[in-house]
């Protein structure tokens, strides 16, 4: 009788490798070369995962370069824009020429001032529309951003005319300096209708509603007609108030 070969090896002896790769000799499963064709083959996928590879870290690298420059900029001084959010810049833009440092400018004299600074935005729109040089023609004089009056720009050694050739953020100065006057004679400003008054009729600040400003028929009722919000012939703390929460809703809500 012949010696036994096995037909198969018990599956627990059999070396964990692809079936491509397998031979069987002795009856043990054994690896073998890959094939001609089939190393042919590797070699071309080898090559062609190289190549995809490369591209990939070109592409990272190139977006990293690209993603430096902003960081580049900011780290020799460049100042980011800031939020478009900041309330009315939209309209400030048909004046201001450089808005990034006006905004910058505004949001630093309301932190000084202690307001939000879409108080200040509201005020300055109400007031001038954010032209610089306006000025009003119904007799009172008043120019600039907060149309100052005359003699609100004598106190501040400053005339009409200087005021009305500074650009917007030179302005803001003197927009500073007027309501934090205001505010050292009569106090923290409490409100949207608390920062107008201090521009429009510094002294209401604190009466009550029914406090009035002006009356018909004299000229400041006259230069301010369109306050008189109930056509009472009367302007009112009341008008002011319903005047800012009407028009400038967003401001109006905004708290300390």
């Amino acid at each position: 009788m012949g010696k036994y070969k096995p037909k198969f090896q018990r599956e627990s002896a059999r070396p964990l490798h692809s079936a491509a790769t397998m031979g069987y000799q002795g009856g043990y499963q054994v690896a073998r070369p890959l094939p001609e064709r089939l190393r042919g083959n590797f070699k071309y996928l080898l090559i062609v995962g190289m190549l995809i590879g490369g591209s990939n870290l070109f592409t990272y690298f190139a977006s990293r370069t690209s993603w430096s420059a902003p960081e580049a900029a900011l780290a020799e001084g460049y100042k980011a824009p800031m939020s478009d959010d900041l309330y009315l810049m939209d309209k400030a833009a048909m004046h201001v020429s450089d808005l990034n440092t006006f905004e910058h400018k505004v949001r630093e004299i309301s932190s000084q001032l202690r307001v939000p600074p879409e108080w200040l935005m509201a005020v300055m729109y109400s007031e001038s529309k954010f032209d610089a040089s306006a000025r009003n023609f119904k007799g009172s004089g008043a120019t600039g951003l907060i149309q100052f009056m005359p003699a609100a720009a004598s106190e501040m050694n400053v005339s009409l005319e200087r005021l009305r050739r500074m650009d917007h953020v030179q302005q803001l100065e003197y927009v500073y300096l007027y309501l934090q006057t205001v505010r050292d004679r009569y106090g923290d400003f409490q409100s949207l209708t608390d920062l107008y008054l201090g521009i429009l009729y510094p002294k209401a600040l604190g009466q009550d509603f029914c406090y009035t400003l002006y009356t018909k028929p004299s000229q400041a009722f006259q230069q301010n007609a369109g306050l008189d919000e109930n056509k009472d012939g009367r302007v009112t703390v009341s008008d002011i108030d319903r005047r800012m929460q009407r028009l400038y809703p967003t401001a109006y809500i905004q708290k300390l």
